[in-house]
């Protein structure tokens, strides 16, 4: 299952089903909502709109071997906002290329009422 939607501030997000459920934080995760425009271009500090040049080129298969990396792990939220918990984590880059192996900081949310998903907001460079 793949949908696809365009926000004027962050571009496309793409819906999918997990091709594996991931186990995070004790909830068995089988979709994931990925703002794939927003991990590419990253936003611009002053204008919150996506920036022309991307900063990576990732897809949203890559993005869920990034995912992938977060099975059986527990972790704490950095922030909630109501039934949601927001997640930030540095993780090694799992996709072969340029990026092997360098640390990115994934930032996530997961939300109490939609316990099967997983909403992927950005990932950029570490270093």
């Amino acid at each position: 299952m793949k949908n696809s939607k365009t926000d004027f501030n962050r571009g496309r997000i793409e819906k999918v089903k997990l091709t594996k459920s991931i186990y995070f934080n004790g909830n068995s995760i089988s979709e994931a909502v990925i703002e794939i425009d927003h991990i590419n271009h990253g936003l611009n500090k002053k204008t919150r709109s996506l920036n022309v040049k991307k900063r990576s080129n990732f897809t949203v298969s890559d993005i869920e071997k990034f995912l992938m990396l977060l099975d059986g792990e527990y972790i704490i939220a950095r922030n909630h906002n109501g039934r949601k918990s927001q997640f930030e984590v540095r993780v090694d880059c799992p996709i072969n290329g340029k990026f092997y192996g360098k640390e990115f900081i994934m930032i996530f949310d997961t939300n109490y009422d939609s316990p099967k998903q997983i909403h992927t907001i950005t990932l950029y460079p570490g270093w």
